[in-house]
């Protein structure tokens, strides 16, 4: 866990940092809104991938390395085709990461850094107007920012709901869930690393996730008295 203290060397509030983590399917991205609606700065590492993605220099580096099938009739990344080779592909995975990761980090980092300098948040729901930051990021496990923060949330979700998800919402096949979580650290790691949980099976309903997520703000604020 990071240092307890709340204070940066100025003697202001820092911010408050939870991550997410939890399987593919998992419903992080809604547990994330219903949080970003109760005052959370949102920071999703996968939107900013998106972003990276459309840059030139990165589509073309990407496309040097595995070639124009990668490529969409307009010239931008496609990302199942992407999907497909890198998914299989343990040392091709590991390029992408190594040409994405770092600039989007960069942004990150940016970011938090904004954020920081407020100082002060009228939307926050912890005391002093603490600015509070949820970060959403895909294989947080591996990534540097496991240390930064104060907070590690777990999404729980039975797997044949994050089966479902994925086939519905996503239009995956069957296997390909499994497939991308096979490249990531095991469910049970993820689940024990956390600090804490919140369900987010198909039976809850959005009353109840929302209740569920007000109720771990007041933990949250009771553990920082």
């Amino acid at each position: 866990m990071p240092p307890s203290d709340s204070t940066d060397r100025t003697g202001q509030l820092s911010p408050f940092i939870v991550a997410m983590t939890g399987g593919v399917g998992s419903g992080k991205s809604t547990v994330a809104r219903v949080l970003e609606d109760l005052g959370a700065h949102r920071m999703d590492a996968d939107e900013e991938a998106r972003s990276v993605l459309q840059e030139k220099s990165v589509i073309d580096r990407l496309a040097q390395h595995f070639g124009s099938e990668i490529l969409s009739s307009k010239g931008e990344i496609d990302r199942e085709a992407l999907s497909k080779i890198v998914f299989t592909d343990p040392e091709a995975l590991q390029f992408l990461e190594s040409v994405v990761h770092p600039a989007v980090r960069e942004r990150i980092d940016v970011a938090l850094e904004k954020l920081a300098g407020m100082g002060f948040d009228s939307n926050s729901p912890f005391p002093d107007g603490r600015i509070w930051i949820l970060l959403d990021i895909p294989l947080l496990e591996t990534s540097p920012y496991r240390t930064k923060v104060d907070r590690i949330l777990f999404v729980e979700a039975p797997e044949e709901d994050r089966e479902s998800r994925v086939r519905e919402h996503r239009g995956w096949a069957a296997g390909e869930r499994a497939r991308r979580e096979d490249a990531q650290l095991p469910i049970n790691d993820k689940r024990a690393g956390a600090t804490h949980s919140i369900e987010n099976s198909n039976q809850t309903t959005p009353e109840e996730l929302k209740i569920r997520c007000q109720e771990l703000i007041q933990q949250w604020i009771s553990e920082m008295k």
